[in-house]
C-alpha cells in the first residue's frame, strides 16, 4: 500500500509543471528553442534536415543548477532529451533529485562537467548556456567548439561583457538569428539564439540569410549622427535584432541607462574625474543615439 501511494505521488508530480519554480528569464530562454530546426542531430539517429517537430532536440544544458530548464524543455515538448551539466557536485546532485521527482530520469542525464569538456560529439544538437559571465562563456565555447560537437545552435545569455561577447561570436563565424531583452525581478537580460555552423539554419522561410548587423548599422547611420564605428558598438552593446525590432523592453533599458549615466556623470564632473567622465559621455551618446530610433 505504501509503495502504491509513493508511485501515485510520483505520477502526480510528473504531471505538475516545473514552470512554477522557475524565473521568467529561464522560461523565456527555454522557449527560444521552441520549434527550431534541429539540423545535425544528437544521439547519431537524426538525419541532416530533420526538424525538431519530426525528430526533436537533445539539449546540453551547461551550468544546469537545479535542472529546471532541462525539465521544462521535456515537459513542454520543446526537446526530446537533455544532458544537464554542471561543474559543481552539489547543484548537480540537486538537479538529479529534481529530475527524478518529475519522473524524467530516463530522458534527462546529469553529468559533472566543466563547461562542455565531458560532452562527446553527436550527444546533443542544441545548447543552453545562461547566467554566466561573458568571458567565462567565451572560454567554454573556445575550449570545446560546438561545431565539432555537432551542436547546430543554442541559446546563450551572458551576464556581463555583452558587447565583447557578441563581437567574439561574429569573429568565430557564429550567426545571431534571434534575440530578446528580458526584464525579470528588476534586472535586464539579453539572451540570443545562435547558429554555430550550418548557415542553412540561419535562413528565413524564403531561404534568405539576413545580415542583421549591416541592416542595423545602416539604420543607425541613416537615422542618427552615428558613424559606422559607433553604430557597430551600439549593436554590440544592445543587439542588432533588438535594435531593428525597436524592442520595447530595450527602450526601457536605454531610458534607465540614460538616467543612471547622467547621474553618475554629474558626480564625476563635480569631483574632477574628467577622464572617466569623457568615457561615460561616449556611452551616453550611444544610448541617446539608440533612443532616437524610437521617435
Amino acid at each position: 500500500m505504501k509503495r502504491n501511494n509513493t508511485e501515485n505521488a510520483d505520477a502526480n508530480m510528473a504531471q505538475i509543471s516545473v514552470a512554477a519554480r522557475m524565473s521568467k528569464r529561464l522560461i523565456a530562454i527555454a522557449e527560444m528553442l521552441r520549434g527550431v530546426d534541429a539540423g545535425e542531430s544528437g544521439t547519431g539517429d537524426f538525419d541532416k534536415g530533420d526538424t525538431c517537430a519530426e525528430k526533436g532536440l537533445v539539449v546540453a544544458d551547461v551550468g544546469c543548477d537545479h535542472g529546471y530548464v532541462s525539465i521544462y524543455l521535456l515537459q513542454s515538448g520543446i526537446a526530446k532529451g537533455a544532458i544537464a551539466m554542471d561543474v559543481r557536485k552539489g547543484p548537480l546532485s540537486g538537479a538529479y533529485d529534481n529530475i527524478r521527482e518529475y519522473g524524467l530520469d530516463g530522458l534527462i542525464e546529469t553529468r559533472l562537467s566543466d563547461g562542455l569538456k565531458e560532452l562527446s560529439a553527436g550527444e546533443a544538437n542544441a545548447l543552453i548556456v545562461a547566467g554566466m559571465g561573458g568571458k567565462l562563456m567565451m572560454r567554454i565555447l573556445e575550449e570545446r567548439d560546438p561545431k565539432r560537437l555537432l551542436i547546430s545552435q543554442g541559446i546563450l545569455q551572458p551576464q556581463s561583457d555583452i558587447d565583447e561577447f557578441r563581437a567574439y561570436l561574429r569573429d568565430k563565424g557564429y550567426i545571431i538569428v534571434d534575440e530578446k531583452v528580458l526584464l525579470d525581478d528588476g534586472k535586464f537580460y539579453f539572451p540570443m539564439r545562435v547558429v554555430f555552423g550550418d548557415e542553412r539554419l540561419a535562413a528565413d522561410r524564403h531561404g534568405r540569410i539576413h545580415d542583421y548587423l549591416h541592416e542595423a548599422m545602416t539604420l543607425l547611420v541613416d537615422k542618427t549622427s552615428c558613424n559606422e564605428t559607433m553604430a557597430r558598438h551600439i549593436c554590440d552593446r544592445f543587439g542588432e535584432i533588438n535594435i531593428l525590432n525597436r524592442d520595447e523592453v530595450l527602450k526601457n533599458y536605454l531610458e534607465h541607462g540614460k538616467k543612471v549615466s547622467e547621474s553618475i556623470l554629474k558626480t564625476l564632473e563635480d569631483k574632477g574625474h574628467l577622464e572617466r567622465a569623457e568615457e561615460l559621455k561616449k556611452d551616453l551618446l550611444e544610448i541617446e543615439s539608440a533612443l532616437l530610433l524610437y521617435r
